[in-house]
């Protein structure tokens, strides 16, 4: 008997993972809770088991072993390499099968790329009066988004990856007033071609005029966002975020990501807390923007079951709650007058210490989480 080759061996691994990712998913319902944006949690951990921490998980195509095919210029290639799409496939279903929420997103460039992925000399590169490429962050410069050539080009691109691997989807970082129109043709061609690709784009600080692309996404990456708003008022702010996910396409899978120093856990369980309550969204508290590297904390392990009720607006100093099946998120808004005392139906445990209470007194601008006793 021959031995088997790689491909027959990646086949029966992708048998297997296939029919246990099936039977997981049939008794799981999907309701994010924690993303991740190319960098998983700074945890011990085996890889794939670290990436299905997380719920929404945005990284390279490279990471799960899928690659394009060769070119001078790398993204001048429009094709993957087929030698490389039953090793992605397999290790996606390795994360499903550890995570059946998971929803993995493969990022592809478009409104900047790296210096060396397109000739210096490309006409897509966006050049100023001088002729001089558009530099948007350090070693990347911006793409002109009027060229329809370079707009179908990487509508191209995208198609392949989700060709490839179905059941990803696509992420696509930094979207611009500037440019509009490409963004709305990338956009249109892609739901005209593959209705069932899922797409997440950045919307970087803001959350403000961002209807436009809504209903033509998955979901935003709110990218510290909060604590950007233009007049402070972080209230309002989740609710302008609530209602522009509520306009995107279902799976949604918007993330609220916050930044701020690991050891200020009190801001980490505020901007859950508040993330909770106000809307459906996933939630990340990282770093900062250099890898949006994380810790894991125990808060994001309690177990807080579906929604039991809808997502609150945020009303001027006045509690907000939030039930699910198996516990109670509260926040007290900034603006409240004065410390309250909420007195709970049950014995509740506490998440924040373990503590076992029967009442709970919240300040203003703070949160809490509590979930039923065993």
């Amino acid at each position: 008997m021959k031995p088997a080759t790689i491909h027959q061996v990646l086949a029966i691994v992708l048998m297997t993972l296939s029919a246990g990712a099936v039977a997981l998913s049939d008794q799981v319902e999907y309701r994010p809770r924690i993303g991740m944006f190319w960098s998983p949690a700074d945890v011990p951990s085996e890889p794939m088991a670290n990436l299905a921490r997380h719920d929404i998980i945005v990284l390279s195509i490279q990471t799960l072993d899928l690659h394009w095919t060769y070119a001078p210029w790398p993204a001048l290639s429009q094709t993957i390499d087929q030698n490389s799409i039953l090793a992605a496939r397999a290790n996606l279903l390795r994360i499903r099968s550890l995570n059946p929420n998971a929803i993995v997103c493969f990022e592809v460039y478009f409104f900047e790329d790296i210096h060396n992925h397109y000739p210096p000399s490309s006409p897509w590169w966006l050049r100023d009066e001088a002729g001089k490429r558009v530099q948007f962050w350090p070693g990347a410069y911006r793409m002109d988004l009027g060229r329809d050539d370079y707009v179908m080009h990487v509508a191209r691109r995208i198609k392949a990856v989700h060709k490839a691997v179905p059941q990803a989807g696509i992420f696509i970082d930094n979207v611009h007033m500037e440019g509009k129109q490409g963004w709305l043709k990338l956009l249109n061609e892609l739901r005209r071609d593959c209705p069932s690709l899922r797409v997440m784009v950045n919307a970087g600080w803001k959350s403000k005029d961002l209807e436009w692309i809504a209903p033509l996404v998955n979901g935003f990456q709110f990218e510290d966002a909060v604590s950007h708003v233009e007049d402070d008022d972080t209230e309002a702010y989740y609710a302008r975020i609530a209602a522009l996910d509520k306009l995107t396409l279902e799976p949604l899978m918007s993330v609220n990501e916050v930044y701020g120093p690991r050891r200020d856990t009190d801001r980490m369980r505020r901007e859950y807390v508040r993330t909770l309550v106000y809307t459906d969204m996933a939630f990340l508290y990282a770093d900062s923007t250099h890898g949006h590297k994380h810790e894991w904390y125990d808060l994001w392990e309690v177990d807080l079951g579906e929604a039991m009720e809808e997502i609150r607006t945020p009303t001027k100093a006045k509690l907000a709650a939030r039930r699910f099946a198996n516990g109670t998120a509260y926040w007290l808004p900034a603006d409240a007058s004065r410390n309250i005392s909420i007195q709970l139906p049950q014995p509740m445990q506490r998440v924040r210490d373990g503590s076992i209470v029967r009442k709970l007194m919240l300040a203003p601008g703070d949160g809490e989480i509590v979930v039923g006793v065993e």
